[in-house]
């Protein structure tokens, strides 16, 4: 079933992830499309999923609207805004923490988390049935 975007944050939060999704498909320089901030906490998550980086992109790639947690967040680091989304891997809740950065005339996607929550993540944008069934 398709899903629903009359709501103006689920539109906001699909387009965001087309940016993030299309900036990862087609990088325009030499790098990558993406780019995954190493904190302890997010190489410790990795390490213990037992996840490569191709896997962390995969995630990335399949995250849905569903996924979406929160944001736009205001980045008091760089311009720009943070999105806040979830995903199960590996039978594990996993906090992912975007932005979709502008380097010149190149959007490249930052991944600034990728850890275990701290606290449950709260899913707005999931119906009954997927918060049910842990999608």
């Amino acid at each position: 079933m398709a899903e629903e975007f009359s709501d103006p944050g689920k539109r906001k939060t699909r387009d965001f992830l087309e940016g993030v999704k299309q900036a990862i498909a087609s990088p325009a320089t030499r790098y990558d499309g993406w780019l995954l901030v190493k904190r302890s906490d997010t190489i410790d998550c990795i390490a213990e999923l037992g996840l490569t980086l191709d896997d962390v992109r995969d995630a990335i790639l399949g995250l849905s609207v569903a996924d979406y947690c929160g944001g736009p967040l205001h980045d008091r680091n760089m311009p720009g805004d943070l999105w806040v989304f979830g995903k199960i891997m590996e039978g594990r809740e996993v906090y992912i923490k975007l932005k979709l950065a502008k380097i010149g005339p190149v959007k490249r996607v930052r991944v600034v988390s990728f850890h275990f929550p701290k606290e449950p993540l709260c899913y707005p944008y999931r119906s009954e049935e997927q918060k049910k069934g842990g999608a």
